[in-house]
Formats: C-alpha cells, sequence, structure tokens
C-alpha cells in the first residue's frame, strides 16, 4: 500500500516544509501532495520539493477535470521535466473529495490521521483491497509510524522539520 502525504498549502517557513517533505522520503512515503486552491501555487511548491528529493512522487489534487489550458499545460509539462518525471495527479470521484481518485491508473483514497499504530494498520487493511495508496495528512505522528512501525512507543514529542 502506498503512502501519500498531503502538505499544507499555506507555510510559514518554507525550508521546514522541503525539510518535511525530505523527511516523509526517508521514512518511506511514496509521495507528497498538495491541493490547488487558496494558499501557495502548488506547482511551485512542488518543483522546490523536487529539487531536494530523489524518489518522492510529487501529487497534485485537482479541484475538477481540467479544462484545456496553455499556459498550465506548459507549467505541468515544465514540473514534469524538472522533477524527472515524478508528478502524479488525482481527481476526487466524491463530491466531498474525501472518496477515491484517480492518478492514471493508480486509486487513491484519503484517510484521516492515524491516533496509533493500530489505528494506521486498521486504516491500510481498510483501503487494501480497493486502493492502491491512501493520501494522508501531515503529522509528527505520521512521521514516526512511517520510520518506525513496528515500535509501540508513543513519540508525539518530535518535530517534522527536524527529521
Amino acid at each position: 500500500m502506498k503512502v501519500g502525504v498531503l502538505l499544507p498549502s499555506r507555510f510559514e517557513d518554507p525550508g521546514e516544509l522541503l525539510a518535511d517533505a525530505r523527511a516523509m522520503e526517508a521514512a518511506g512515503a511514496d509521495s507528497v501532495w498538495l491541493e490547488e486552491g487558496d494558499g501557495h501555487d502548488p506547482m511551485l511548491v512542488l518543483a522546490a520539493i523536487a529539487a531536494v528529493t530523489d524518489r518522492l512522487r510529487l501529487g497534485l489534487i485537482r479541484g475538477s477535470t481540467p479544462r484545456p489550458n496553455v499556459e498550465l499545460d506548459r507549467r505541468m509539462e515544465t514540473l514534469e521535466h524538472l522533477s524527472r518525471r515524478r508528478v502524479i495527479t488525482f481527481l476526487p470521484l466524491a463530491a466531498d473529495g474525501q472518496g477515491g481518485g484517480l492518478s492514471g491508473t493508480e486509486r487513491w483514497r484519503r484517510v484521516e490521521v492515524p491516533a496509533d499504530r493500530d489505528a494506521w494498520g486498521k486504516t491500510l487493511e481498510e483501503a487494501q483491497p480497493e486502493f492502491d495508496g491512501v493520501i494522508v495528512p501531515l503529522d509528527p505522528r505520521l512521521l514516526d509510524i512511517l520510520r518506525h512501525p513496528e515500535d509501540a512507543i508513543d513519540r508525539s514529542d518530535l518535530q517534522l522539520a527536524q527529521g
């Protein structure tokens, strides 16, 4: 099961956000995601993340099916080039944006931050048969769960940017 991490579209310190992305890559996350809409330009943020990561795929959650737009297509192609073809997109299938979605041929499900390792395991099991991956919001608990999936130690004191 692939794990994608939804990054905030608004953030204070770009260095912390880039450190968070690198920490998630080191912890084994498949991808980081940003949503179109309010906040910083997601394609520029994903381009910055592409510059500091090697394997992490870069996800863009589209608000709706994109209409033909030459400028947007050019920006997407540039992001694809800068990231060495690591860009994936997600179109929500449910009206609330929480249901399944498509990323090429992959199906992703948005889930909540797990309360603990047991909840995380249950979330992955429930998503397993129908989806290829889950997208979960950025949270220090997630980093610890990904780094130490078998440990039962609560490490909520960890700071993401220190990863």
